[in-house]
């Protein structure tokens, strides 16, 4: 029987950590820890969670912050959720922990590393002319790492392009990397761990590297295209409206201003044609075929799901706020998700209007184990 993947809102991390023992979301907590150590439940990180859990990164936070980064270890192990545009290039949930941009991870690769260290090789001023010649090659490389270890380790720790290489240095990671005693990919594994575990992501993003939370910016910016999308469509319905309003108040003039019967045929074939665009407008799959970029950034199903989302928005005359940025990039991971939690009204939104896979949101966190357990028995059926 397959685990049930669930996506978790990151009010539920925060109400989870902060819960009393004894009290009803201590003890989800506790239910939710075990389904998963016994494989019934696949819970899955995702960069949007991660880091609005662990944001406000300032000294006196750090213990509150790393105990959260614990809990989501301990709830969703290696289980991932892409990045949400990467889900246009095929990128599905994982179990290799791996919730950073893939370019992020590319960006991260050993080799990239490798190269860098290379560089350090070639400006070291104890280095030869034929030294910071042949380096460029792996075996001469090699030998050189092999035959001057002493300068090795200071080279390492001086080039590295991230602080979190330090540790592949002392732990002889890259080392046995650079002598051939390991793979890529095997070396990989061991690097991306760094930017994917949840406490190394916060020792390595706010205190080592001191960079700000990047969740602000991503979110305004996902808000602000959202409301621009949202601000044109509402725009084009407003337009055929009115159009619709004076072409019926020049069907109905009568007397002197009544049209004759050629321009009556003609504006009636124009309204005619005037509803037909508006259907096509209001239709969330028309829109994924005329505005391809949906699919190309969330794939079929969820582009076809954000569709769905933005015209929930227009019939439901909501204004957007900030946060809806956030609720709009979790909601790309309702299709993959057997059960999915998200913020409460967001919540009621996608429900109300039925989007694609509502069936899947569960309204609150209270309700999730009840639900995992009748989804446990649907696929026990089958």
């Amino acid at each position: 029987m397959r685990p049930v993947r669930i996506h978790l809102d990151t009010s539920d991390y925060s109400a989870m950590h902060d819960a009393p023992m004894g009290s009803p979301v201590a003890e989800i907590r506790e239910k939710l820890t075990e389904m998963a150590r016994s494989g019934r439940i696949e819970i899955g990180l995702s960069y949007h969670v991660v880091f609005e859990l662990l944001q406000r990164a300032d000294p006196e936070h750090r213990d509150n912050r790393l105990s959260r980064a614990r809990l989501l270890s301990e709830l969703c192990g290696l289980n991932a959720f892409p990045y949400p545009t990467d889900l246009g290039d095929g990128y599905r949930f994982s179990k290799t922990g791996l919730w950073q941009p893939r370019i992020t991870l590319d960006n991260h690769e050993i080799e990239v590393i490798v190269g860098h260290f290379i560089e350090a090789v070639q400006h070291d001023p104890d280095a030869t002319a034929h030294v910071r010649r042949i380096v460029t090659r792996h075996k001469y490389l090699r030998r050189w790492a092999e035959e001057y270890p002493n300068r090795f380790g200071p080279i390492a720790y001086m080039s590295w392009p991230v602080m979190f290489g330090l540790s592949l240095v002392e732990d002889g990671t890259f080392g046995r990397y650079v002598a051939g005693a390991i793979s890529r990919d095997e070396a990989n594994r061991k690097l991306w761990f760094f930017i994917n575990d949840p406490a190394s992501i916060y020792e390595l993003w706010f205190e080592q590297c001191n960079w700000d939370c990047p969740i602000m910016e991503r979110r305004d910016n996902i808000a602000g295209k959202f409301v621009t999308m949202l601000r044109e469509l509402r725009g084009m319905m407003a337009g055929t409206g009115d159009l619709r309003t004076r072409i019926t108040a020049e069907l109905n003039a009568t007397g002197d201003d009544a049209l004759s019967p050629d321009a009556r045929t003609q504006l009636l074939q124009l309204r005619r044609n005037l509803q037909t665009f508006r259907e096509e407008i209001s239709s969330p799959k028309q829109l994924c075929e005329d505005v391809p970029i949906w699919k190309q950034l969330f794939g079929n199903e969820s582009g076809l799901l954000a569709a769905e989302v933005l015209y929930a928005f227009e019939r439901d005359k909501r204004p957007i706020k900030d946060s809806d940025g956030i609720d709009f990039v979790h909601v790309m991971y309702l299709p993959h998700s057997d059960l999915w939690r998200g913020d409460r009204a967001f919540s009621d939104l996608l429900k109300k209007h039925k989007v694609s896979f509502n069936e899947r949101v569960v309204p609150t966190l209270l309700e999730l184990p009840s639900r995992i357990e009748a989804e446990l028995e649907k696929q026990s059926a089958r």
